[in-house]
């Protein structure tokens, strides 16, 4: 069962309706503290305005543990979750998993972003202290003000969205190119191309920049509007109650609760408009978070199972599953689409139509592009977990994997296995899965990169795995010595 997010929705509703309460009642209670002292109550006007303190410290300080409990809980609630993400090869083009860290952080301020617009909100009700206090004009100058904001604030939270978006679309072409240039530098640096990839990748970068910059001033003109309305406000209703006052027309206290109540109607409604694009983040990020907590399991012996299913490379139809033991051999020409049909069984591609499932244990994957990872060659083979050395190096020569390199298994290995040929590369990937006792492996088309020595020894292995469940893909050249299934993919 999926666990529910922690929303905090009633009880950051239940405080902004509180918080906006309080702060009218300490408004009031300022303005007849004021207004003591002006008639000369000191002692009586200093005591209501030290309670008025007191009371706005301690509203304060609550808000802003209520704010840091909820925030942690939910920041502890995603990351749990960020496992459903990272088990999910990026697509093309699609923003980073690094801004999965960044979208956390936006979608824990959702409840205080409720609050704040709950606040907002329920800030009309001053309009009615308003009214009580000096009648209708200031009334009105106040709900002109308010209303004219909305319009402007909608206008600004449009344009942000699109900035927003633009943003994420240079930064995601930024990372792709930079690391397609990256991994291509020497052979650009032999063709003597290396100004052609500086050159593009600050074109994008500039572009970026540009975008990153526009959206800062929008969101400046957002704040400068609620900063000028209320502002404006203010001035016209201080105004209005000051002729009223000089005519005899109005108490001292009366003017004092108009203008410190509608001070307090703008100060929620800026609070507001200047966390404005905070709250559209926030709801950008819960719908970026939002995965199934786990990808789809079987719910039978099977460790994989296609039903009626169609997969993104062509219409053909798969039905089948496949058991502890099996040895499943997916056959095809190149480009036929078997890498895809294994990618949609495991979850990482969705299907067109159908349904693929795949067990919840642990599932090793080889292909030709699987990663070796920049540290010693234990922490690749081992991925923390504690295996005796000789384990691991009888593993290692069981696949011809010998020599200086492989001996020693502090040897540090650079990123991605630099200075490795492709078929090492390929056996300590097969062994590090093969360490972690897998009840399914996968080989993605492996068999071509070995020599014909090393395939006897993969083959040797896989023979011993006689529990491991094993579908290999291959055009020809297959390491599985026998099949007690086979999947055909038409070209």
């Amino acid at each position: 069962m999926t666990p529910s997010e922690p929303t905090y929705r009633v009880s950051a509703r239940a405080l902004g309706v509180g918080n906006v309460l309080l702060s009218f009642v300490l408004a009031v209670a300022s303005a007849l503290a004021l207004a003591k002292l002006a008639h000369g109550s000191t002692s009586t006007g200093l005591v209501l305005l030290s309670i008025v303190l007191a009371g706005r410290w301690l509203i304060a300080a609550a808000l802003v543990e209520w704010s840091t409990a909820t925030s942690r809980s939910i920041k502890g609630f995603w990351r749990r979750r960020l496992i459903a993400h990272l088990r999910q090869p990026r697509a093309e083009g699609e923003r980073s998993r690094g801004d999965l860290s960044l979208a956390i952080d936006h979608a824990s301020d959702g409840p205080w972003l409720e609050l704040l617009a709950t606040s907002a909100r329920v800030s009309v009700l001053g309009l009615g202290v308003v009214f009580w206090a000096v009648g209708w004009l200031s009334t009105l100058i106040t709900l002109a003000l308010m209303g004219l904001a909305v319009p402007l604030y909608q206008r600004a939270g449009r344009r942000s969205e699109a900035l927003a978006q633009d943003y994420q679309q240079r930064r995601a072409l930024l990372e792709t190119r930079q690391l397609e240039l990256l991994n291509h530098a020497p052979e650009l640096r032999a063709l003597g191309a290396v100004a052609y990839g500086a050159d593009e990748i600050a074109a994008i970068s500039t572009s970026e920049h540009a975008i990153a910059m526009r959206a800062i001033r929008v969101a400046l003109e957002s704040s400068l509007v609620t900063e000028f309305l209320s502002g404006v406000s203010i001035g016209l209703v201080a105004m209005v109650v000051g002729f009223r006052l000089l005519e005899g027309h109005l108490s001292l206290e009366h003017a004092l609760i108009a203008i410190l109540v509608t001070s307090e109607i703008f100060v929620n409604v800026r609070r507001f408009g200047v966390e404005f694009h905070r709250r559209e983040n926030a709801q950008q990020s819960l719908a970026l978070l939002d995965l199934p907590a786990s990808l789809p399991a079987t719910t039978s012996q099977a460790l994989l199972r296609a039903k009626d299913l169609v997969t993104q490379s062509g219409p053909t139809t798969y039905d089948f599953s496949v058991a502890a033991g099996d040895r499943v051999l997916v056959t095809g020409p190149s480009g036929a689409g078997k890498t895809t049909l294994l990618h949609t069984l495991l979850g990482w591609r969705e299907a067109v139509s159908g349904h693929a499932d795949h067990t919840e244990g642990v599932i090793g994957y080889v292909s030709v592009e699987s990663a070796l990872l920049a540290g010693t060659l234990y922490e690749n083979l081992s991925l923390g977990r504690s295996i005796d050395h000789e384990t691991i190096q009888s593993l290692l020569e069981s696949l011809d994997l010998t020599g200086a390199r492989f001996s020693d298994l502090s040897t540090s290995l650079l990123a991605d296995g630099r200075g490795l040929s492709t078929g090492e590369k390929v056996r300590l990937a097969l062994a590090r899965c093969v360490l972690a006792e897998p009840s399914l492996l996968v080989l993605d088309d492996i068999a071509g990169v070995v020599d014909e020595h090393a395939r006897g020894s993969i083959r040797a292995l896989l023979d011993s795995l006689i529990d491991v469940a094993v579908v290999e893909a291959t055009v020809d050249t297959p390491l599985l010595d026998t099949a007690n299934k086979r999947i055909e993919v038409p070209g």
